[in-house]
């Protein structure tokens, strides 16, 4: 049963308004006075406050003010005005203050009823949805933490191995994304690195993000070679992949021993490599059809000889394609800058010389896709 308190200097209004209401089987509350009022929500909470304007003492306005001042924003009680004057500013004053509506006085039945039921229906719907928002809001963060905790995140990622160094980042624009990076040693000599970046976003990329992440790595760890990983973990999604989503994906294997470098793309971005005493340039690898498209897909390997202070650099579309106010794209030539300007640096230095980059071009602009990065410069101590 819907509880509404009346709140009125007028004995006539308040017992018209509590026998209108009781018919309809509404639970009905009498008060007085706004200093009643205030006492009484201490304790108790209807579901929806009829409080009169013009009261001696405290007016209506003035309890408003101090019942929601009184009352958490979660707790507060729907207040509809009741009364006779037909000055439009005070029904202006009354809205700002946080009334739901108002009803004229001398009241017409019907529209008491229908508007007193649909205000707590409104509010109800209202505090149904905050509570489903929340739900999914403490979903997303669990499944963000769910994500995260997928990806290598503890760096030096091999403190124990002198000969590389490894760093990586991804900034999703929702809690959730559809990039991911992954590294990891085959065997003692041989190091798999890699990026990917799904056609979607939020919880749907994320899961598709962690059925290719596991297919990925599952066939690395077979010892195939880049360009059969991407081939058979392309069969493997596409046999079952009735949303029809992809991924792009870049991957290499880097035998420690020799600096030899294979990698294999699917529809990814460049890489970009900065040769020993040089700068960073990109590599115009063969690219493959993206993971996911259709089945039968060739891929192609592709070498590159890592010598001493050499590094890689592989990143999403997220990167060159962050936008300025006016639309403009960050770009490739842009992301070279950033990347030469910090050459010298560590691969953490490298990333975060690149994001300020971005940073700096974008201000404050929304972005629109995750930002996912890697480097790792190769250090041997004997060739």
């Amino acid at each position: 049963m819907d509880w509404v308190v009346v709140v009125d200097d007028d004995v006539t209004n308040l017992k018209m308004a509590g026998r209108i209401l009781s018919k309809h089987d509404m639970r009905v509350t009498a008060l007085k006075s706004g200093t009643a009022l205030i006492e009484y929500i201490k304790t108790n909470k209807p579901d929806l406050i009829l409080l009169d304007i013009m009261m001696p003492g405290l007016d209506g306005f003035e309890t408003l003010r101090r019942l929601k001042e009184q009352m958490p924003r979660s707790e507060e009680i729907p207040v509809i005005f009741l009364t006779a004057d037909e000055n439009q500013e005070s029904e202006t004053r009354g809205l700002a203050l946080g009334a739901m509506d108002f009803i004229k006085k001398p009241f017409v039945p019907e529209v008491l009823v229908l508007r007193v039921r649909h205000t707590i229906e409104l509010v109800r719907l209202q505090r149904n949805l905050e509570r489903e928002n929340e739900r999914i809001r403490s979903e997303l963060a669990m499944a963000s933490r769910i994500q995260a905790a997928m990806l290598p995140g503890i760096f030096p990622a091999f403190p124990e191995r002198e000969e590389i160094d490894v760093y990586a980042s991804m900034d999703p624009v929702r809690r959730v994304g559809g990039d991911f990076y992954d590294f990891f040693f085959i065997d003692n000599n041989r190091l798999c690195l890699l990026i990917a970046d799904v056609s979607d976003k939020g919880i749907p990329a994320a899961l598709f993000m962690m059925a290719s992440k596991i297919m990925l790595a599952d066939n690395a760890k077979s010892g195939k070679s880049p360009a059969q990983i991407l081939q058979d973990t392309n069969e493997a999604i596409c046999s079952n992949n009735p949303e029809g989503m992809f991924v792009t994906v870049w991957l290499g294997i880097l035998d420690i021993s020799t600096g030899h470098l294979t990698t294999a793309n699917a529809g990814h971005e460049y890489p970009v490599l900065l040769r020993a005493d040089g700068h960073f340039e990109l590599i115009r690898d063969r690219h493959g059809l993206v993971i996911g498209g259709i089945p039968g897909i060739q891929y192609y390997d592709c070498h590159v000889e890592m010598k001493p202070g050499s590094k890689i650099f592989v990143y999403t579309d997220g990167v060159p394609e962050a936008t300025n106010a006016g639309k403009e794209f960050f770009g490739t030539e842009r992301m070279l800058q950033a990347l030469n300007a910090h050459k010298d640096g560590t691969p953490k230095q490298i990333l975060q010389g690149v994001r300020k980059a971005v940073n700096d071009f974008a201000q404050d602009t929304e972005q629109f896709d995750d930002m996912t990065m890697l480097c790792l410069e190769y250090m041997p101590k004997e060739r």
